[in-house]
């Protein structure tokens, strides 16, 4: 049964709030916050003032997995948004499906996550590796006559799946993958791997290095072997660029910028800078537009379905869409009914590390719209039938 009008909805935002993804999971939260204060000042949802209740799921899966089970049976969420880490993601959605509590992905770059790990109940907002790398390599192996693809990856669930992904668009741009270095998730020195990516004769490197690890990877990479070799990383997140302003990195990928030109950016940049103008983060990016806008999604679903019911809101999500203006981007998003994949712009970025000021370092370079960007594996995905998912009214 419904809770009646009046009792709140709570909602739990769920990202790892120690470790190489610290800085990652509060700029996930304000991107979430952002969007129920929206709500709540015009009186919440269906008569419900929204409660964001927040919990550290670990970077460990079978933690994450008891997390996930306690805030449903015990707090009695009605619904998550955030996850950041794919491995953490793909846990507690499994346990969210079971109840059939919709997990609203906000961030998180593994394809497998809108393929193998798909689920009815989850709904993924972040563009993944493949969407990235595949503008990237494009772009890369055109300007080398020489086609030899070196993959740097962690030893992940995000390593491995992108490096399948990266595979196949090597091979359709004319490019052949002549070895894969593996990083350890846990990367106190890079110094070993560098070693081993410098054994390689490549012409382009690909990356997935994530969080932290970035910035201690690129700390030590000699600028001159960048304009060597295209190095290219699929995605960058703002919060791996903005601590590090003196630090070189290759093109990027990324979904937004704080100073694109593109209708309600320059409104949103001000609202956020007015709340957390004073704070290490003192410019929004890519990690809190996309929490952002995946949470205000997952609200107006609940209003237009005029119920909590999740079989309902599930329909809506599954109907998503988004213009230009509202993603703040240059091509309107669509959630793909099959995969449950938000499909949006991807943007190409470089970083100046000479800026005279660090917000000033991320140069875009242009974009790519959704159906150029759009992963094939996409098309093969199953999710559990609708009516197979349990009900869940919060």
């Amino acid at each position: 049964m419904a809770a009646p009008p009046g009792v709140p909805l709570v909602i739990a935002h769920v990202a790892p709030t120690t470790g190489r993804f610290a800085l990652h999971a509060e700029a996930d939260r304000r991107g979430a916050d952002m969007a129920i204060e929206e709500f709540n000042a015009r009186g919440g949802v269906l008569g419900r003032e929204i409660v964001l209740v927040s919990r550290d799921p670990t970077l460990d899966a079978r933690r994450a997995a008891q997390v996930a089970e306690e805030l449903i049976t015990q707090t009695r969420v009605g619904f998550m948004v955030g996850a950041i880490s794919s491995s953490v993601a793909a846990s507690m959605s499994a346990v969210c499906q079971k109840h059939g509590v919709i997990f609203i992905n906000t961030n998180s770059s593994a394809p497998s996550e809108s393929v193998e790990n798909a689920h009815r109940t989850k709904f993924v907002f972040d563009a993944h590796g493949a969407n990235f790398n595949r503008a990237l390599l494009k772009f890369a192996l055109a300007q080398r006559k020489s086609k030899r693809v070196l993959l740097l990856t962690e030893d992940n669930d995000a390593g491995h799946s992108n490096a399948a992904a990266m595979r196949a668009y090597i091979a359709e741009y004319g490019g052949t993958v002549v070895g894969q270095v593996l990083s350890p998730e846990n990367l106190p020195d890079p110094a070993e791997v560098l070693k081993q990516v410098a054994a390689v004769p490549a012409d382009v490197v690909s990356l997935v290095i994530s969080g932290d690890n970035q910035i201690k990877l690129f700390a030590q990479i000699d600028p001159q072997v960048l304009e060597r070799q295209s190095w290219i990383v699929g995605e960058v997140d703002w919060e791996e660029l903005y601590p590090a302003p003196g630090t070189p990195r290759p093109l990027f990928g990324t979904t937004w910028a704080w100073n694109l030109d593109t209708p309600g950016t320059a409104e949103f940049v001000a609202r956020y800078r007015q709340r957390y103008g004073h704070t290490r983060l003192d410019y929004p990016g890519d990690v809190t537009h996309a929490a952002y806008l995946a949470t205000r999604a997952l609200l107006q679903a609940i209003e237009r379905a005029g119920t909590t019911d999740n079989h309902v809101v599930i329909g809506q999500l599954e109907n998503h869409q988004a213009t230009a203006r509202e993603r703040m981007q240059h091509a309107p998003a669509f959630m793909d009914a099959q995969s449950h994949h938000l499909q949006q712009s991807i943007y190409i970025a470089r970083w100046n590390p000479r800026a005279e000021r660090p917000e000033r370092g991320i140069e875009i370079l242009g974009h790519i719209p959704p159906e150029q960007a759009r992963y094939e594996q996409e098309r093969t995905t199953r999710l559990e039938p609708l009516a197979d998912t349990p009900r869940y009214i919060p």
